[in-house]
């Protein structure tokens, strides 16, 4: 079997994501993973690497493979585990780009799954923007609670929270508005999850 240049892409990201999430694990007394919940996000990375995975094949493999929308699901980890590891959450230029690209692509994964199910953009463009905020909250509460736990090492201050908040959901807008412009689905996409066809015989 040949792969695709997007199944090849797809394979790749997620080995990245894999390696760069194991990898501090040799080395969790480093500086740049103190308090950075390293169990918790080994949990969670694998989660996001075969969530698509897994529902396309309880769909009994429809057509087309959603790749982009994967490779877009798992970049967040990719990211996050970069902003750990190269210490861009330390008072860098780039400490700002894990929350804002991450989110982006999160959002862009879950309205490419669901656009084709919804025939008004405003619709979707709000469906999409909502999941967003959604989320990062639900992760800014996750981080909260992880900070009061004894021995986390997390510390979290209002200003960070805040400024968390608005750049993941300025990342999330910018995700719906090219969900509901460049990435629309085309005339004629089925109106099923991700545009699926069922699978030929």
């Amino acid at each position: 079997m040949v792969l695709s240049g997007a199944a090849i892409l797809d394979i790749a990201v997620k080995v990245i994501a894999i390696v760069m999430v194991v990898v501090p694990l040799f080395d969790p007394a480093a500086s740049q993973f103190m308090g950075k919940a390293l169990a918790l996000r080994t949990i969670a990375a694998p989660l996001f690497v075969l969530a698509i995975p897994a529902i396309w094949l309880v769909r009994r493999r429809p057509v087309p493979y959603p790749y982009l929308a994967d490779i877009m699901l798992v970049m967040p980890i990719v990211l996050d585990a970069a902003g750990n590891g190269f210490g861009w959450f330390v008072g860098t230029p780039l400490e700002l780009a894990p929350h804002f690209l991450g989110w982006l692509s999160l959002a862009v994964a879950f309205g490419l799954a669901v656009a084709p199910v919804i025939e008004e953009r405003w619709v979707a463009f709000g469906l999409v923007v909502g999941f967003g905020a959604i989320v990062d909250v639900v992760w800014e509460i996750g981080e909260f609670t992880l900070a009061r736990t004894a021995g986390s090492g997390i510390r979290l201050g209002y200003t960070d929270t805040m400024r968390d908040l608005g750049v993941s959901l300025s990342g999330a807008v910018v995700g719906g508005i090219l969900v509901v412009t460049v990435l629309w689905p085309r005339a004629g996409t089925p109106r099923a999850l991700f545009g699926w066809s069922p699978a030929p015989d």
